[in-house]
């Protein structure tokens, strides 16, 4: 029966950290605009400031929803089924 508990904190600490701490990290390491703008515009290749300034505005996309959110899903298969294997036995 641990490991129910285990596979929850675990689901509940990987999503804490995918939906909440790195996007706080994203926003808080973003470099000040007007500084960085007066840096970009003494380069003197486009391509290079096109590619810094994806960097300025780049937003975080969660981990675990690449490939369709599939992460979640099994999380939720395996979750769910010792649910229903625990009502079962009992």
């Amino acid at each position: 029966m641990r490991w129910r508990w285990t596979a929850l904190t675990v689901y509940l600490m990987i999503c804490i950290f995918d939906f909440m701490i790195v996007p706080m990290w994203f926003g808080f390491m973003r470099p000040d605009y007007h500084t960085f703008l007066e840096e970009v515009r003494m380069i003197e290749d486009t391509m290079i400031q096109l590619e810094l300034m994806k960097k300025l505005t780049q937003h975080h996309s969660p981990y675990t929803l690449q490939m369709g959110g599939l992460f979640h899903l099994a999380f939720g298969a395996l979750l769910t089924g010792s649910v229903f294997g625990q009502n079962t036995k009992d």
